[in-house]
């Protein structure tokens, strides 16, 4: 199998604690340079024509979209308890994976956008407007999120799930993208406890101090 990733990116991150949870040995690794704009090139286009990481890529079947992935690398290791087989507990993690496609993903993405990487590429300064929208789709969520994680240490049953790993990887540059979560508490705990998961904390990016 070939991995197409790129390591400082959340969705990139989310599979390649999958990878290291599930222990797997037989992926080879290729870095498509974001910053670089590798995943426009005519070559990558050929693999994910959306132009975008991660991808994957087993015999003749490629996968585009992390979550899928993700899914797909436990159900080719058997019955695993990050997705288990079981339709009940599958179901409540799908459905946390689709919130935070849908949802989730794109209020953190909007924050991360403006105060973090348009600095980091020298592509001008935050816009107050998007950065506002960001953070009032974001605190909509978190309450939901934040809610439904009091008196849990796992979104879904009593241990770490795909639903964990998707819906943090999103928190990775909390600090840089100037996440407004220090109110939910629970979801602080959640994310404090999941980084001692050796899996997860092995993938952490080396993070620049926020400004």
């Amino acid at each position: 199998m070939k991995l197409y990733t790129f390591p400082p990116s959340p969705n990139g991150r989310k599979v390649q604690a999958v990878i290291n949870h599930l222990g797997l040995k037989d992926i080879e690794v290729h870095v498509v340079n974001l910053g670089e704009g590798a995943q426009r090139k005519p070559e990558y286009l050929t693999v994910n024509p959306m132009g975008r990481i991660p991808a994957l890529v087993d015999g003749d079947l490629t996968l585009w979209e992390s979550n899928a992935i993700a899914q797909y690398l436990c159900d080719r290791q058997g019955d695993t308890g990050l997705f288990p087989r079981d339709a009940r507990v599958r179901a409540d993690i799908s459905r946390w994976l689709f919130w935070e496609a849908s949802d989730w993903q794109r209020a953190a993405a909007a924050m991360a956008f403006e105060n973090f990487v348009k600095g980091l590429f020298g592509w001008g300064a935050p816009d107050p407007a998007k950065v506002k929208e960001g953070e009032e789709r974001f605190h909509g969520l978190a309450k939901v999120l934040d809610a439904h994680l009091n008196g849990r240490k796992f979104i879904v049953g009593n241990g770490v799930t795909l639903a964990d790993f998707s819906i943090a990887s999103m928190l990775t540059y909390a600090a840089q993208g100037k996440f407004p979560v220090a109110e939910y508490k629970h979801i602080l705990a959640w994310n404090a406890g999941l980084n001692e998961v050796p899996a997860w904390r092995s993938t952490a990016p080396q993070q620049r101090p926020a400004s």
